[in-house]
């Protein structure tokens, strides 16, 4: 843990004024749905994946386990596959020996799966799978600690199920049968408190989907043991939940509504939602800040979004759509190993953060010409329509020069004045940023 602390703390240094987006990472695979991941260090994580065609029958899939070294600025490694097989949920705990993960899922709905290192301490990378039940399958995972964890997903007849390990995940037992709608996510406020989302949506083959009639979210105050129903609708699933504390959170609806609640999940209502459309949710989570990111996509596949709040899940606004980009059309989930470090899980390739995220749409810099570029002397930025400022940060965060204009054209950078390195350009204008590496020489 003071290995994790130090990691941060460089990173701290510069967030409150250096401003990042999301970016593809390298890993990319055509048949892959990356669904969710997990970190033990800044840049050493893992993802999991199920194939482009998860569904029904015999049709034939493949699911594993992508490990990254590098943040996922490059390609990953598969330490773990099987045919016939979606993992859909990962976690991690970080152990006095070594990270210890676990991660969930099923064969074609009709067999659950836990993947879980086969040699720990020794071998902490090295995985293999425990098969739990026939006519059931899991879509969540969850750790209370380095040997109690639970997983959820459905059985055959519809219902929701959570299962319990008390021993690493080598062996597992039905805990509760929730009726009505499959345990879409799981999540632990503390060793004692924890939610479970029911009902979310389900990947069909050809990139479909089937939304359920109903959800429902659950709550347990002893540690997993027993759940009970605290909110339901009677018309939407849930997707996902997510606390920052033990008395604020959120959960997302199947149909683009986000509910929060102030009272540890006792009551729930509508968040503002800023970003109005047609178009589903798939997860939620809070940065260690306090900063709420949720995902979701256009059924169509078009545009994958993510929404973000800064104050505590009350309000949500646009904060990065995929819509330019020609993969991650859907986004599946989200994670933060800490401020400045996050990933958005989505078909075909994962997205990460290059900074710290803001409440800001941040939109691809390609659509600003700076130039020339490297430089040796000042530089022409092309302003659009709307822009109101330009801000230029060093590579360690700090802002050493900033410009406002009132209209859209050439715009001159003095970075004549600089001394060699690398810079950020920021535009701000429309209620967007836009971001741009320049070169000193």
């Amino acid at each position: 843990m003071i290995h994790r602390t130090l990691l941060i703390l460089p990173a701290v240094l510069l967030l409150n004024t250096l401003h990042a987006q999301w970016v593809g990472a390298g890993l990319f695979a055509s048949t892959n749905h990356f669904q969710a991941c997990a970190f033990h260090t800044l840049d050493s994580g893992l993802f999991v994946y199920g194939a482009n065609n998860p569904g029904q029958g015999s049709v034939a899939t493949e699911g594993g386990l992508l490990l990254t070294d590098d943040g996922a600025q490059s390609g990953g490694y598969y330490v773990w596959y099987e045919p016939s097989t979606n993992l859909e949920d990962i976690d991690v705990k970080v152990t006095p020996n070594g990270p210890l993960y676990m991660a969930a899922g099923h064969e074609l709905y009709n067999r659950s799966i836990v993947v879980r290192p086969y040699l720990f301490p020794a071998y902490p990378i090295g995985f293999d799978s425990v098969r739990t039940g026939v006519g059931r399958y899991y879509r969540a995972i969850r750790m209370r600690d380095d040997l109690v964890a639970f997983t959820g997903g459905g059985d055959a007849l519809g219902n929701g199920i959570i299962d319990m390990s008390v021993d690493t995940g080598a062996t597992w037992t039905n805990i509760t049968v929730l009726p009505g709608q499959p345990v879409s996510r799981l999540h632990f406020v503390n060793d004692q408190l924890g939610f479970a989302a029911t009902g979310g949506y389900r990947r069909l083959v050809n990139n479909g989907i089937s939304l359920p009639d109903s959800g429902a979210i659950y709550r347990t105050t002893d540690g997993g043991i027993s759940w009970l129903q605290v909110h339901a609708d009677p018309d939407n699933g849930f997707s996902a939940v997510a606390f920052n504390s033990i008395t604020n959170g959120v959960a997302t609806r199947n149909d683009g509504v986000i509910m929060h609640t102030t009272d540890g999940g006792s009551t729930w209502a509508p968040a503002v939602n800023n970003h109005t459309g047609t178009y589903i949710l798939t997860g939620a989570t809070f940065r260690p800040d306090g900063s709420g990111f949720v995902t979701g996509y256009r059924t169509d596949g078009t545009a994958g979004y993510i929404l973000f709040s800064d104050d505590g899940g009350a309000t949500w606004d646009l904060n990065f759509s995929t819509a330019s980009l020609n993969s991650a059309r859907r986004l599946y989930d989200v994670y933060f190993y800490d401020n400045a470090h996050g990933y958005a899980m989505g078909h075909i390739r994962p997205l990460r953060s290059n900074g710290l995220i803001t409440e800001l749409e941040e939109l691809e810099g390609s659509t600003t010409v700076l130039f020339p570029n490297p430089t040796e002397s000042d530089a022409t930025l092309q302003l659009l329509p709307g822009d109101e400022r330009v801000e230029l940060f060093d590579a360690l965060g700090r802002q050493v020069w900033s410009g406002t204009s009132l209209q859209a054209g050439p715009f001159i950078i003095p970075a004549g004045d600089l001394a060699p390195g690398r810079y950020l350009v920021r535009v701000v204008g429309n209620g967007a940023v836009r971001a741009h590496a320049l070169i000193r020489r």
